[in-house]
């Protein structure tokens, strides 16, 4: 069986991510990124708000919710993000592609970290509704390609994952 380029399902449930050696250094590159935005580090607030949205509309139900959860959805994320990062210093590979093998566990942990970088791009972009995203990226504009990049490996992933769950239910 030949090398194929990107996501594929195990008979184990996780997936196997073949990737070219410049898209597992853009991945490498989310981590250092996507951490001080998680952990309220970094200053804007607009990504802030778009990977923490409000629960309730209402200020007080708002303030009841976030002492509710406290900071568990931040280190829930930033413990996804750790296991995506741990991932991409395995695997193996040369000098042109990488390839890895995830547990399912491992595969959501980069649909998380994925989304995290997507919806931060998205905000840095100015995308606010999904007319935008159907256009097409700018090919001039590394953000948005990277979007775009970013939205295609998630799908994979999706896709590989969604099919175990089809084995799942007609096996």
């Amino acid at each position: 069986m030949g090398a194929v380029h990107g996501v594929a399902r195990l008979p184990d449930g996780g997936v196997r991510v073949r990737l070219t050696a410049k898209e597992r250094s853009l991945l490498q590159s989310l981590p250092g990124q996507l951490r001080p935005l998680l952990a309220g580090d970094a200053g804007d607030v607009g990504i802030r708000r778009r990977l923490f949205p409000h629960g309730y509309d209402d200020a007080q139900q708002e303030a009841e919710y976030r002492d509710l959860v406290g900071e568990s959805l931040v280190e829930e994320r930033l413990e996804r993000l750790e296991a995506f990062a741990a991932t991409l210093d395995g695997g193996q590979g040369g000098r042109w592609s990488w390839t890895v093998e995830l547990s399912p566990d491992d595969a959501h942990a980069w649909l998380s970290a994925l989304n995290d970088a997507r919806l931060t791009l998205g905000v840095l972009l100015g995308i606010t509704d999904e007319s935008q995203w159907e256009r097409g990226p700018e090919q001039d504009n590394p953000s948005a390609v990277a979007l775009y990049y970013l939205g295609w490996l998630q799908e994979q992933l999706l896709g590989a994952l969604m099919q175990s769950l089809d084995d799942e239910s007609s096996g």
